[in-house]
């Protein structure tokens, strides 16, 4: 009998151990549900990309991590995004990489009016030592940077003339990135510099908040502001990409076989988006010009690079760290 009482313990024993051991199978497999948010509406580029991405991601890790996108603002505009993911309560997102700025100051360089001179040379710039610094300037703050989405050139819009030299910004109130660089390179070119997130640009236009804003025909036409803008002058002032980064504490939640997968993935949505850009331009130009939006190329460039110029010593003086000269290297 004591035998049989013994054997029965040990059988009860093995079944606790058993089940516990199946509970922490269980809880290791738990789904991860990772968000990803912009101000860009379904059908940019950039979300095709995500799109991509979240699928490619969810095939590899069988399911059980799962991206889920929140564009259009949906998790807040530019400044709130960004927090987000620097304070983990958002996992990913893509923005504007000026806009990291306000927590890595030297994410300003990517926001300098007039510093690349073509996608070749912005994209040597953050493959070589630029991207390397900014990299781990970025890592020193909460943000694991996974690619950079191009976003075209941003020109000017507005609803009141074409724009030709500095002078014809002259009064008018032109919504940028709410951000140090950003704003002082649009107040150089002679404009009033207003920040304003992109969420809130159409019903400013429509009341006159605003008398232009300055963006790609892409992000012109998929957010429908070709109702509130009349006019593209073609100034390509910024070539800045967006920053697709994943948030620091979310990042530490992850295998190493899972942030491989994510990594590899990124890698592929980023080529996928690139690949389409130039495409989507010229469909974007065509259904603008449709729409009655009018656009003009500027005819005293000059006079723009020269009001800004003097942003690149003021850059370098302030962070010394040597990322204009890697930039303008990166072009040879």
């Amino acid at each position: 009998m004591k035998k049989l009482c013994v054997v029965l313990v040990l059988l009860l024993v093995g079944t606790v151990v058993f089940a516990g051991g199946q509970g922490e199978d269980a809880a290791e497999q738990k789904v991860q549900t990772l968000r990803v948010t912009n101000t860009l509406p379904m059908g940019h580029p950039m979300n095709m990309a995500l799109e991509q991405f979240a699928a490619g991601v969810a095939s590899r890790t069988d399911g059980m991590v799962k991206v889920e996108l929140f564009p259009n603002s949906q998790l807040g505009g530019n400044e709130e995004m960004v927090e987000g993911v620097q304070l983990g309560t958002i996992d990913m997102c893509n923005q504007f990489a000026g806009a990291f700025a306000n927590y890595v100051p030297e994410m300003e360089v990517l926001a300098l009016a007039f510093l690349f001179q073509s996608e070749d040379h912005l994209y040597a710039s953050l493959n070589g030592e630029p991207g390397d610094i900014l990299a781990d300037a970025l890592s020193k703050k909460g943000f694991v940077p996974l690619g950079y989405f191009y976003g075209g050139s941003r020109s000017l819009m507005n609803n009141v003339r074409p724009i030709n030299r500095p002078e014809d910004l002259n009064g008018l109130k032109i919504r940028t990135i709410p951000t140090n660089i950003t704003l002082e390179g649009v107040n150089r070119m002679g404009a009033i510099a207003t920040p304003m997130s992109q969420a809130d640009v159409y019903s400013a236009l429509e009341q006159g908040v605003l008398d232009g804003w300055e963006n790609s025909p892409i992000t012109l036409y998929t957010l429908s502001l070709y109702e509130v803008t009349d006019y593209v002058s073609w100034t390509r002032h910024f070539m800045t990409p967006d920053l697709f980064a994943i948030s620091q504490k979310t990042w530490d939640k992850l295998s190493d076989e899972e942030k491989e997968i994510i990594k590899e993935e990124a890698t592929l949505a980023v080529e996928y988006e690139r690949s389409i850009w130039a495409e989507n331009t010229e469909e974007a130009i065509a259904a603008l010009k449709e729409e009655g939006v009018e656009f003009n190329d500027v005819e005293d460039l000059d006079a723009f690079r020269k009001a800004t110029s003097s942003l690149w010593n003021e850059y370098e003086e302030k962070y010394q760290n040597g990322l204009i000269d890697a930039v303008i290297a990166a072009a040879q």
